[in-house]
C-alpha cells in the first residue's frame, strides 16, 4: 500500500452520460453509410452496465462502460476484442471512503444464433487481462493477473435492413488479484454497429 492524494473526479453517472453520448456523437454521422451487412462483416459498439462487485469487495454496486469491436468469421462465428471499466465506492464512516476499479481486456469468442430477420441472440466467452485497483482512506493497491466472462445476450437491430442495433447483455465478469477470485455479475444495454455489406 502506499499513500497518495486522489483527485476529486466527476459523479460516476455522470461520466458514463459523457461517455455514451461521445460515442454516440462520434459514430452517428458515419451510420448511413453503414446500412448493409453480410459476410463477413466487422461490428463496433459501445454499452453501459449495473456492475454487482464480488461481496468481499464490500462496495455493493457500480457503473462499468465497455467498447467493443470484432470481426464475424461465419455467420455464426465471431471474435471480439472488449474494454471494460469499471467502479464502485462505498462510504462506510465520514471520511472512510472505500472504492474498488476493476478494468479488462477481454478477447471473446462469439456464438450468434439467427431465429428472425432482425433478432440475433449470442452466447460468449472471453479471457484476457484485469487490473483491479483499491483505495481507501488516501491509500491505493493494484493487481494485475487474468481476466476472463461469461455472457449472453441478443441484439435487437432497427428495421430488418438496418446495421445499427440494441444491444443487451447479462455477464458474469472474473478475475484472479491479491491471491483471490472474484466475480461479477452485471447487466448491460448498448448500441452495435454492424460493418459490410446487407446480409442475403
Amino acid at each position: 500500500m502506499r499513500g497518495r492524494a486522489v483527485a476529486p473526479r466527476p459523479p460516476p453517472r455522470r461520466r458514463a452520460r459523457v461517455f455514451v453520448a461521445g460515442c454516440l456523437a462520434a459514430l452517428g454521422p458515419v451510420t448511413p453509410a453503414l446500412a448493409g451487412v453480410g459476410e463477413r462483416n466487422g461490428e463496433i459498439g459501445a454499452d453501459y452496465a449495473l456492475q454487482r462487485f464480488d461481496s468481499d469487495f464490500e462496495v455493493g454496486a457500480g457503473d462499468r462502460l465497455s467498447l467493443r469491436a470484432g470481426r464475424h468469421e461465419t455467420r455464426r462465428l465471431q471474435w471480439e476484442g472488449q474494454v471494460t471499466r469499471g467502479s464502485a465506492e462505498e462510504e462506510a464512516l465520514p471520511g472512510a471512503t472505500r472504492k474498488v476499479t476493476l478494468t479488462l481486456a477481454l478477447a471473446n469468442g462469439v456464438l450468434n444464433f439467427h431465429p428472425r430477420r432482425g433478432v440475433v441472440p449470442y452466447v460468449l466467452a472471453g479471457i484476457g487481462l484485469a487490473k483491479t485497483k483499491l483505495e481507501a482512506v488516501g491509500l491505493s493497491s493494484s493487481d494485475t493477473w487474468a481476466g476472463y466472462q461469461l455472457a449472453g445476450g441478443c441484439r435487437f437491430f432497427f428495421g430488418e435492413r438496418s446495421a445499427a442495433a440494441l444491444r443487451i447483455e447479462v455477464s458474469i465478469l472474473g478475475n484472479d488479484a491479491f491471491e483471490h477470485s472474484y466475480f461479477h455479475p452485471s447487466i448491460a444495454a448498448g448500441l452495435t454497429f454492424r460493418l459490410g455489406r446487407e446480409p442475403g
